[in-house]
């Protein structure tokens, strides 16, 4: 890397997972960027109790400090650290991944050329995402923008004003962002060298369920984006429609009709390695059978639930003032 080296100020978003924390904090020991060029800032989104208390702070190279608010979701916590960055670059991860040593120095090595103004690189799983039971992410390709890896110049996103603080849950706070700001700036730079791993882990069946919250927001991003993701919940409802149908063909056996069993196993797998783009054999091999059965009528039914109560939500910012500015426009003067 030529020319000086950038300050780089890492922004973490985080809420009870210490030990995640702490696994993160580690893979950032062991960066190949030098340390004394970085800082961390992990934004303590309520956790109880406190992740300052939990997370054992070894003699680690580079600057740590922990901000902390009450439960505000991922976009304020966010914001709260590019307030407080010293860098002139902001890069972004969660307490659930492990970015890969040279993950900053492809960052900055991205943004040392004048034109490129913000980055985001390959996050990926060893575990395919198939199985709603188990939590994993992969981007592999230039589309999308995921915060799990993502970096941009401070300005820029002061400019932005920042993460839109109505998204209170990890869903849709980062394509928004990125929307903004490449409507305002341009393209984001795709840096392949920046690579973050995202270990997969277990989610527990309620908060597979609780995923459905994904629609919750859906009706927000298409007052913000006329015509966003339009004819998705249509989608929902025909696919609830179809797995009822199959589930009722599983049942079937009990009213004396046990071939009915196997073919509707066998729809549902097919259904299932299609919509993944997966062999019959790779999806069967997974073990879905319960997990396949939990997004049934029952998950799409919360979808379309939770759509109605994001229709409300919406309603509601629509009556009353637009939210305060964070502030962040005034950090430039």
């Amino acid at each position: 890397m030529s020319g000086s080296l950038p300050f780089i100020s890492v922004v973490v978003p985080a809420y009870n997972r210490p030990h995640g924390l702490a696994a993160l904090l580690d893979a950032l020991a062991e960066q190949s960027y030098p340390p004394y060029r970085f800082e961390v800032l992990v934004c303590d989104d309520g956790s109880k109790p406190a992740l300052a208390e939990l997370v054992p702070i070894k003699d680690l190279p580079f600057s740590l400090n922990f901000l902390r608010d009450e439960n505000q979701g991922p976009a304020a916590a966010r914001n709260r650290g590019i307030k407080a960055a010293r860098g002139s670059i902001v890069a972004f991860t969660d307490d659930d991944c492990l970015p890969l040593p040279h993950w900053l120095e492809a960052i900055a090595e991205t943004l040392q050329h004048p034109e490129p103004y913000a980055v985001h690189g390959p996050t990926y799983s060893t575990v395919p995402p198939i199985d709603p039971f188990v939590h994993s992410l992969h981007i592999e390709q230039i589309h999308g923008v995921a915060t799990a890896n993502f970096a941009a110049r401070k300005d820029k996103l002061l400019a932005v004003d920042g993460f839109d603080e109505n998204f209170r849950a990890p869903y849709f706070e980062d394509e928004d962002l990125s929307r903004r700001l490449q409507e305002r700036f341009g393209p984001i730079t795709w840096a392949a060298e920046a690579r973050v791993e995202h270990p997969p882990r277990v989610v527990p069946l309620r908060k597979a369920f609780k995923s459905a919250g994904y629609t919750y927001y859906l009706p927000y991003m298409r007052r913000k984006y006329p015509g966003y993701r339009a004819g998705f919940m249509a989608g929902v409802a025909r696919r609830i429609a179809a797995k009822t149908v199959l589930v009722a063909i599983g049942l079937a056996p009990l009213a004396g009709a046990p071939v009915a069993l196997g073919v509707a196993w066998l729809a549902l797998f097919a259904w299932q390695a299609k919509r993944l783009q997966r062999t019959l054999a790779e999806v069967a091999s997974a073990k879905l059978q319960v997990p396949v059965v939990s997004q049934l009528a029952f998950l799409g039914t919360e979808w379309l639930l939770d759509y109605a109560r994001g229709l409300a939500y919406v309603r509601g910012l629509a009556l009353r003032p637009r939210p305060v500015s964070l502030g962040l426009e005034e950090l430039l003067r």
